[in-house]
């Protein structure tokens, strides 16, 4: 016990069990650690009894204003600063000795971290996908047991890894790391990471962040921490006068660090080159290389979250004279997911704001006749962007079918009403149900058309008035079609 005590800089009370840390109370075990630290709204100080009752050894923290005369609760003077090395020797794993592939943009994160997770396995590595969809070792099933936020807090992360009993072994872990935990510093402890990736920036969680300076500045601080490849795509980068050395992905300008031209692109198989002008730090022998893949990724835009994760690995295991065939590779589930083996065409995506709403639309409503669009707005977040994603909707569609989605605390009819403002009406109808809402959306299009599902990808629940219950759009399709 004394390594702890050393660490913390405490005298821990003698026979104190410690087998677990937490900065949650829903997280606490009988014998854990709880860490009292600030939360985006209030101090965990105020947890601190709470805890010991839960079944907490004991209870540290770093609140100066807060004063207890238990034995089990501990003042520490920059705490934050100790953590790391207490996680450390807590768990026997050095966090900072794994390998950290780590990807922020407004959308793309989940994809761009699968496919990069995807294509590592592929090359033999350890490698844990951790994200919106869960966490994945190599190929095994997801588990969404640690965390239900996209970027997990480091006392999540080291029980994650601790899990899967890799103790000092180096694994590659592939993780989204959302505006949110950027803003909370939830993983700020960890000092290096293999690659940061900022795959684009568009208006999004301003809930959260009140304006836009405001978040691009947080999307901005993945770069704070150090990383020998830094990538973000052009039109980001013109976003921000930087320091940082960073690497620009594009396939608009030939000049770029990192040049990507699509050849031939179709539902089923895409052709494309990346020429490399500039090689990030560490690479530099790929200098004016030119490397040649197939995948069976669509649309465009999936090509760009491709192009991160094969730069973000390095180009070392690819064929610099030969076609490398990427076509194991498959888009996350509910990532613009053109459902198979059914007879009719049901594309299924997380899009869940105006510019995401853009991209795929614009970018699939090539190949069809006619799309015709499902898709509602969450409540209790960002009511600013309804309108706009209603307008990108009808801009790109002939129909659409204006429902449910996580409504929360908020009516449908409120949702509806902010939705509709400076928007015609005449090609939305509105059916509050989402499973109508599809069953009907089945019943409009016809052979050469696809209906889009937008919103809730890969979710199987659904938060309406406060009651979670379970829902998938996938599911639903399935009734209708099979």
């Amino acid at each position: 016990m004394s390594k702890f005590a050393d660490i913390l800089g405490i005298d821990i009370p003698k026979g104190t069990k410690i087998l677990s840390a937490t900065n949650s109370t829903k997280k606490i075990k009988k014998d854990s650690i709880f860490f009292g630290l600030q939360g985006s709204k209030i101090h965990g100080s105020n947890y601190a009894e709470e805890a010991l009752n839960l079944g907490a050894s004991i209870v540290v923290h770093n609140d100066v204003n807060f004063t207890s005369q238990n034995s089990k609760i501990f003042y520490i003077k920059n705490l934050e600063n100790k953590i790391i090395d207490f996680l450390n020797t807590l768990y026997e794993i050095d966090i900072n000795h794994n390998n950290f592939f780590t990807f922020t943009g407004t959308n793309g994160k989940t994809s761009a971290a699968h496919l990069c997770h995807q294509l590592l396995t592929s090359m033999e590595y350890d490698s844990l996908y951790v994200g919106t969809m869960g966490i994945q070792y190599k190929n095994n099933k997801f588990n969404t047991s640690f965390s239900s936020k996209t970027t997990p807090d480091i006392f999540e992360l080291f029980e994650i890894i601790d899990s899967f009993n890799f103790g000092l072994d180096s694994i590659s872990i592939c993780i989204e790391i959302s505006s949110h935990a950027l803003d909370q510093k939830r993983l700020s402890n960890i000092y290096w990471f293999n690659s940061a990736s900022i795959l684009n920036i568009s208006n999004d969680h301003l809930d959260y962040h009140e304006n836009i300076p405001s978040y691009i500045d947080t999307k901005f601080d993945i770069f704070k921490i150090n990383s020998s490849i830094k990538l973000i795509n052009d039109d980001s980068n013109k976003l921000k006068n930087h320091n940082y050395d960073l690497r620009c992905i594009s396939n608009k300008n030939n000049f770029s660090d990192i040049f990507y031209e699509i050849k031939k692109i179709s539902l089923t198989r895409c052709e494309f080159n990346i020429l490399i002008n500039k090689p990030p730090q560490g690479q530099e022998q790929e200098l004016k290389k030119k490397y040649k893949f197939t995948c069976q990724i669509f649309p465009e835009f999936n090509i760009s979250n491709l192009v991160f994760a094969i730069t973000s690995i390095g180009f070392d295991n690819f064929f610099e004279d030969s076609i490398n065939d990427l076509s194991f590779l498959r888009l996350p589930k509910g990532r613009a997911e053109l459902v198979r083996n059914i007879p009719a065409n049901i594309l299924i995506d997380y899009a869940h704001n105006e510019h995401a709403f853009e991209t795929i639309l614009s970018s699939i409503k090539k190949y069809f006749d006619n799309l015709v669009v499902v898709f509602g707005c969450g409540g209790d977040r960002d009511k600013i962007k309804r309108p706009k994603m209603l307008r990108e909707a009808l801009k790109n569609s002939t129909k659409v079918i204006f429902t449910s989605d996580n409504s929360r605390n908020e009516t449908f009819e409120d949702i509806f009403e902010d939705s509709k403002s400076g928007n015609k009406l005449d090609n939305v109808i509105a059916i509050e149900d989402r499973k109508e809402a599809i069953i009907y959306g089945s019943k409009i299009i016809g052979k050469n058309d696809c209906m889009v599902i937008l919103g809730k990808g890969h979710e199987n629940t659904q938060e309406i008035l406060g009651k979670v219950s379970h829902f998938s759009d996938h599911e639903v399709v399935d009734e209708i079609y099979r």
